[in-house]
């Protein structure tokens, strides 16, 4: 039990050197019970470093919010269409909140897109947001390019009141290396080649 201790602690340290708070300080070994801050899901690694106290984190910017808030789930591409099977097709919605170039596949990255996705930037979700409302009894699956914008969509929605959002991991930009099944790309890939 010592042992694994002392590598979280040592963890935590060498996430500290990556990322450290402009006003809050770590989290160290003697504040494990309180309450810990984290960064407002940016897609980043500071994403996962905690803090005693809210501010706001130096390596991103962004807000530090208690981890307790943060409680969306993550889906790797691989595993999306088992997560969405065992669900019910009927019981998802996909939420694509890259730009609408990137959806539609006119911007220069064309990483393609997932079938039946709805398309709302993540610029303009708050704004948006009563669209979604016939959607707050069915998972919601929040994907982009790279994972930097889908966490911050995916915190948001919850903070709104939708309990079930998951967030896909690494975004469309990895798609085609992790998925390899067919069953997978021919039920949810769109190519934008």
């Amino acid at each position: 039990m010592k042992k694994q201790y002392l590598l979280i602690v040592i963890a935590a340290g060498i996430f500290f050197q990556n990322c450290n708070s402009s006003n809050s300080e770590p989290v160290t070994g003697t504040d494990l019970h309180a309450e810990k801050y984290v960064c407002l899901p940016c897609g980043q690694p500071c994403d996962d470093i905690g803090y005693t106290k809210p501010g706001s984190c130096k390596d991103c910017s962004m807000e530090l919010v208690r981890m307790s808030s943060i409680i969306f789930k993550s889906v790797l591409p691989k595993n999306l269409y088992a997560h969405i099977s065992q669900a019910g097709k009927d019981n998802v919605l996909l939420l694509d909140v890259r730009t609408p170039e990137e959806f539609n596949g006119a911007a220069p990255d064309k990483f393609g897109r997932l079938k039946n996705a709805v398309n709302i930037p993540v610029q303009q979700l708050a704004e948006r947001i009563k669209e979604l409302e016939p959607y707050k009894s069915k998972e919601i699956i929040v994907y982009c390019s790279h994972s930097h914008r889908s966490p911050a969509a995916s915190y948001l929605l919850t903070q709104k009141g939708f309990l079930y959002v998951t967030n896909m991991q690494y975004g469309m930009h990895l798609w085609k290396q992790q998925v390899t099944d067919k069953e997978s790309n021919d039920s949810l890939y769109v190519s934008q080649q």
